[in-house]
């Protein structure tokens, strides 16, 4: 029997299950809201209850703690930046869990867990505006270094080519030296 035994085995072995929900965590944290089985979002819904509780605390020695966990920089820094100040006066129910019923291939059940509070509409195009500019301006800078590095490539094989056309015309202009193998080849045929 197995009382008192809590949380869910998902067929894994401990090692797998922490990396599974390790990277769960994260990609709720950045995403805030992401599809998975149902019995994975029952058991992430402990672990991310637990991390923002961390992140309502908001000191150095709860960011490490974090950190050891979930191993992911931006994933802590949006965490304790922005979530965690999102649930500063809640005192619980940071997730939600909704079943979206059965996965088509295997009809396993399915479920969306996201935080049960979201960012505003405005906030969240305020960001979106942002990530498009700071794109933009990378762009073009990494455009032209490979336009640079093509032409650089151009101009050296048109040198080699050019460097390849002038040994042939030499070649051509002395008809009356021959190589060593034309002039072997011609003493055995006579």
């Amino acid at each position: 029997m197995r009382h008192l035994k809590s949380g869910r085995k998902l067929s894994r072995t401990s090692s797998h299950r922490k990396a599974l929900f390790r990277n769960l965590a994260a990609a709720l944290f950045h995403h805030e809201s992401i599809k998975t089985t149902s019995p994975k979002a029952l058991e992430l819904r402990r672990v991310a209850d637990r991390l923002i509780g961390l992140a309502k605390s908001n000191t150095a020695h709860a960011i490490r703690r974090a950190f050891t966990y979930l191993r992911d920089k931006e994933a802590v820094k949006k965490l304790f930046s922005d979530i965690g100040t999102r649930y500063a006066e809640v005192k619980g129910g940071y997730t939600r869990v909704l079943k979206i019923g059965p996965r088509k291939g295997d009809a396993a059940p399915m479920a969306i867990i996201e935080l049960t509070q979201k960012k505003d509409e405005s906030e969240q195009e305020k960001e979106r505006k942002k990530k498009p500019e700071k794109e933009v301006k990378k762009a073009p800078k990494k455009a032209q270094k490979k336009v640079e590095k093509e032409e650089k490539k151009g101009v050296k094989k048109e040198e080699k080519k050019g460097v390849k056309k002038e040994t042939k015309a030499v070649k051509e202009k002395t008809p009356g030296q021959e190589s060593r193998k034309k002039r072997a080849k011609q003493e055995q045929g006579d």
